[in-house]
């Protein structure tokens, strides 16, 4: 027994005692011994310190480990776009001003006649041919090259052949829409109170696919009935996520969202692919495709919630479409108060439109700049994902379709108008902010539904 209790108190760290030997207990350190004298408010403030310290430590650990990942929203400089299959369609690189296109590809656009005497005259155009297509609707073919690394420049192309060449051509560049979901609770989200219009009205927009399998987006008689295309390979995934949204807006039939156009046909053409998990992008050669292809339709309006950059081939189109009498509602972008006016929404006679929040301040992410037409609610919108839940969005590409509404809206009432007309109608309807008359913030003011009609 004896042993087994100086085994017991070796173990535990205690001296061994004998029997009737008076033990005293050990001394404890100094700082323990302040520790404990000290008043238990001071020992809650200390405890409180050390666990503040360590959930520092842990969240300085959580953001190093973070920033090892990729950015969603940073697409690398060089990446290849897959079929379902695997097999590489195309490669995305980073070009000049840091837009992106595709790799080593230029449009022409011009007609039949000119590309003809285009390869009289430098007959080693026709080596570089990829594609050559037709875009009957504005009588042009849009011409694609795929050109030697040395010639990847419009510098390298005017000194190899000649300027004039530019005025035909341009990067085949790659537009992204404008919107970002909200990480708000979903019943942050508003809604509008009331529709654009109740009469039967036709709209056109370019975008991702629509998820037409969803309940609040089926085609239904007397409410929505959808014309669809796409313009992008059959080996190539569909993207439902941005197309989906934007359609909620204008017809869902959803008890959280109130659809802009009750009475709408919808055409929609499909050009946007995923770049990744997050990001939809669309080139511009099917841009220019799709676009054509609405310019057949019998609309009047073409909603473009996308931005990208300059180009004279867009430029060119988008007068050929003005001059046909469409009026084109584009985004006016995300990239913020300080950004460069990005385009369709900048070129002259697009209207340009930008978004407020539900309480009329501006989306600090929106373009602000001459260029800027409208604003309208596009902060914390009510919209379909693209698996059919309601989550708030925001941007200017869920902006746009609002303005767009008001003017399919205005020129199915009174199919004479011109787009001019409807602009002046669209300026009187806005309601102005800040001070009187136009600015770069939110342009001529905010359009909101119902319109306003004096017919």
């Amino acid at each position: 027994m004896k042993k087994t209790l100086v085994a017991a108190l070796f173990l535990a760290g205690l001296p061994a005692v004998s029997p009737g030997q008076v033990v005293r207990p050990p001394e404890l350190p100094p700082p323990l011994v302040d520790t404990l004298k000290q008043p238990t408010g001071e020992l809650l403030r200390q405890t409180e310190q050390l666990q503040q310290q360590l959930a520092e430590q842990r969240l300085r650990e959580q953001l190093a480990a973070l920033a090892t990942l990729p950015d969603p929203l940073q697409l690398p400089a060089v990446q290849d776009i897959l079929t379902l299959s695997g097999e590489p369609l195309w490669r995305e690189v980073e070009v000049e001003q840091g837009f992106r296109a595709i790799e080593r590809e230029w449009l022409l656009l011009l007609t039949a006649d000119e590309w003809q005497a285009l390869q009289q005259r430098w007959p080693e155009l026709a080596g570089y041919l990829q594609r050559q297509q037709p875009l009957p609707a504005l009588q042009l073919t849009l011409v694609t090259l795929k050109v030697p690394a040395a010639l990847d420049s419009a510098s390298a192309l005017a000194q190899q052949f000649s300027a004039e060449l530019l005025r035909y051509s341009g990067r085949n560049h790659l537009y992204q829409p404008q919107q970002q979901a909200s990480t708000a609770a979903p019943q942050a989200a508003s809604q509008s109170k009331a529709s654009m219009c109740d009469w039967p009205v036709s709209l056109g927009m370019v975008d991702t696919d629509i998820n037409t399998e969803l309940p609040a987006l089926a085609v239904q008689s007397g409410h929505f009935n959808l014309v669809a295309r796409r313009f992008l390979p059959e080996q190539l995934a569909a993207s439902y996520a941005h197309g989906t949204a934007v359609a909620s807006l204008l017809a869902a039939r959803d008890p959280a969202i109130t659809p802009l156009l009750p009475q709408l046909t919808l055409y929609s053409a499909a050009a946007f692919y995923a770049s990744n998990a997050v990001q939809q992008s669309a080139s511009l050669e099917h841009l220019l495709t799709a676009l054509d292809w609405l310019a057949s339709q019998p609309l009047q309006v073409i909603n473009l919630s996308l931005t990208g950059p300059d180009n004279p081939v867009l430029a060119l189109l988008i007068q050929q479409l003005q001059a046909r009498g469409l009026s084109l509602v584009a985004a006016a972008g995300n990239g913020g108060p300080a950004a460069t006016p990005l385009y369709p929404a900048a070129y002259p006679g697009v209207i340009a439109v930008t978004a407020v929040a539900p309480d009329m301040t501006p989306y600090r992410w929106a373009n602000q700049g001459d260029y800027i037409d409208f604003a309208a609610v596009g902060v914390r919108v009510a919209a379909l994902t693209a698996n059919g839940q309601v989550q708030p969005q925001s941007g200017t590409s869920l902006a746009a379709p609002v303005v767009s509404a008001a003017v399919a809206c205005w020129r199915a009432a009174q199919p004479q108008l011109t787009h001019q007309q409807v602009y002046q109608l669209l300026m009187q309807q806005a309601r102005d902010l800040g001070e009187p008359g136009k600015d770069p913030v939110t342009g001529h003011g905010v359009i909101e539904p119902p319109l306003e009609t004096q017919l």
